[in-house]
């Protein structure tokens, strides 16, 4: 899979705020964080693309984000270098990418993010920010954490304006020019062609991608972007991995639902305290004793062993090749909700044929009325250990995802 640099900027963003104890600036971090996680759990190799090289090495990404350079440093993360034969195929497709751009699918797609912004801003209920204001603040934090701060961004564009001068700039500042006064809603002052670029670049990214034969993993932003503009040319179909992922993910779902209102505040405590669901890596006793770099490197030595211990799911998920493959990894998933439902106190177990048969001859059972048996403290407290207490799953990475639900439902009860 391939993540941008974008990306793991706002997942940095929100470790460095939780060091701090401070919200973070980019308004888009948590969710870069979640999914930066989630990608390294679960894809067997995770690559970064270069804005500019199809060759890169480390260095060239500059010494910021410090994120980038530890997961690269910690062998979680690779820059995405294309061999001479790929490199032509995404020549072609970001050539492709481009004439698109400048068809009428092109401005029509940008018009319409922009549109969607402001009717999503209307649509908005609770106490959630407007998208457009979401992406003017990001906009405004691009500037000040990014773009002005050396060996950031500077040093993967070097331009004036910090976008790249190729065809995927040019078509940015033009769409700027044309869509000047509707950017001023969503983009900070005078940054309406780096907003532009950054969304356009996703595509490049896409096309790299596609010639190296791996998934692309957007940020939240140029995702939207991506899907508008793929639903302007008859839509786009979503991976199959992620589909697996949100299985996982329904797991704290259906607990919520299963919990009611009384736990609450319990199930939101267990989603934070699980990195399968982009939860902590830390406890909080721990924050503020770092500085910025220290602080993510801890954090990614984390990541590390994390993902050394989900080896069994990961593995899963890659042997699946055939749709029925994910059905049946889909379904083995859904026997860990059932088992935790039951572990947990969700939801009463059924009693088995051979159970029922147990109940109507042990002599700790009696009957006050014909069909209703009084069963003693030590039958429940046997059935309790054989079917509470443990997974009888054969497969590792359904006893992998028991443990961790029910160590965090612990946990989340302290």
């Amino acid at each position: 899979m391939v993540v941008d640099v974008t990306s793991l900027i706002g997942a940095e963003e929100f470790l460095l705020s939780q060091n701090r104890r401070d919200t973070p600036e980019d308004p888009f971090a948590r969710q870069c964080f979640v999914e930066i996680v989630q990608s390294l759990i679960f894809m067997s190799q995770v690559y970064v693309a270069h804005p500019v090289l199809h060759t890169p090495e480390p260095k060239d990404f500059g010494e910021r984000p410090y994120l980038l350079r530890a997961l690269v440093d910690a062998g979680l993360l690779h820059p995405l270098c294309l061999d001479q034969a790929r490199q032509e195929a995404s020549v072609a497709l970001e050539a492709s990418a481009v004439h698109d751009l400048q068809t009428v699918h092109g401005l029509t797609s940008m018009a319409r993010f922009v549109e969607q912004a402001f009717v999503c801003d209307t649509a908005a209920a609770g106490g959630q920010d407007a998208l457009s204001y979401r992406i003017r603040d990001w906009s405004a934090f691009q500037e000040r954490q990014v773009r002005r701060v050396t060996g950031h961004h500077g040093e993967r564009i070097s331009t004036h304006d910090g976008v790249e001068e190729d065809a995927f700039g040019v078509w940015a500042r033009a769409a700027a020019v044309m869509l000047g006064q509707a950017l001023e809603g969503i983009a900070a002052p005078a940054q309406g062609d780096y907003l532009m670029a950054t969304l356009a670049r996703g595509m490049k990214y896409r096309a790299r991608a596609e010639a190296a034969g791996v998934s692309y993993q957007s940020h939240p932003m140029r995702r939207d972007f991506s899907l508008t503009f793929d639903m302007t040319r008859e839509g786009a179909d979503e991976s199959r991995v992620l589909d697996l992922i949100r299985s996982v993910r329904g797991i704290h779902t259906t607990l919520s639902r299963a919990a009611g209102p009384d736990e609450s505040h319990r199930v939101q405590l267990l989603q934070l305290e699980l990195p399968l669901l982009g939860g902590r890596l830390w406890v909080p006793s721990e924050t503020g004793r770092c500085d910025d770099r220290g602080w993510i490197e801890l954090v990614a030595s984390r990541i590390r062993r994390y993902r050394d211990r989900a080896a069994d799911l990961r593995a899963a998920v890659e042997r699946c090749v055939t749709d029925e493959d994910y059905v049946r990894l889909a379904r083995d998933i859904e026997g860990v909700k059932r088992q935790l439902l039951e572990r947990l106190g969700l939801r009463r177990a059924e009693l088995s044929a051979v159970e029922r048969e147990l109940i109507g001859t042990v002599a700790s059972v009696g009957e006050v009325a014909t069909g209703v048996p009084i069963v003693s403290g030590l039958w429940f407290g046997a059935r309790a250990l054989g079917k509470q207490f443990s997974f009888a799953g054969a497969q590792p990475f359904q006893r992998f995802l028991y443990r961790e639900f029910v160590g965090a439902w612990r946990r989340a009860g302290r």
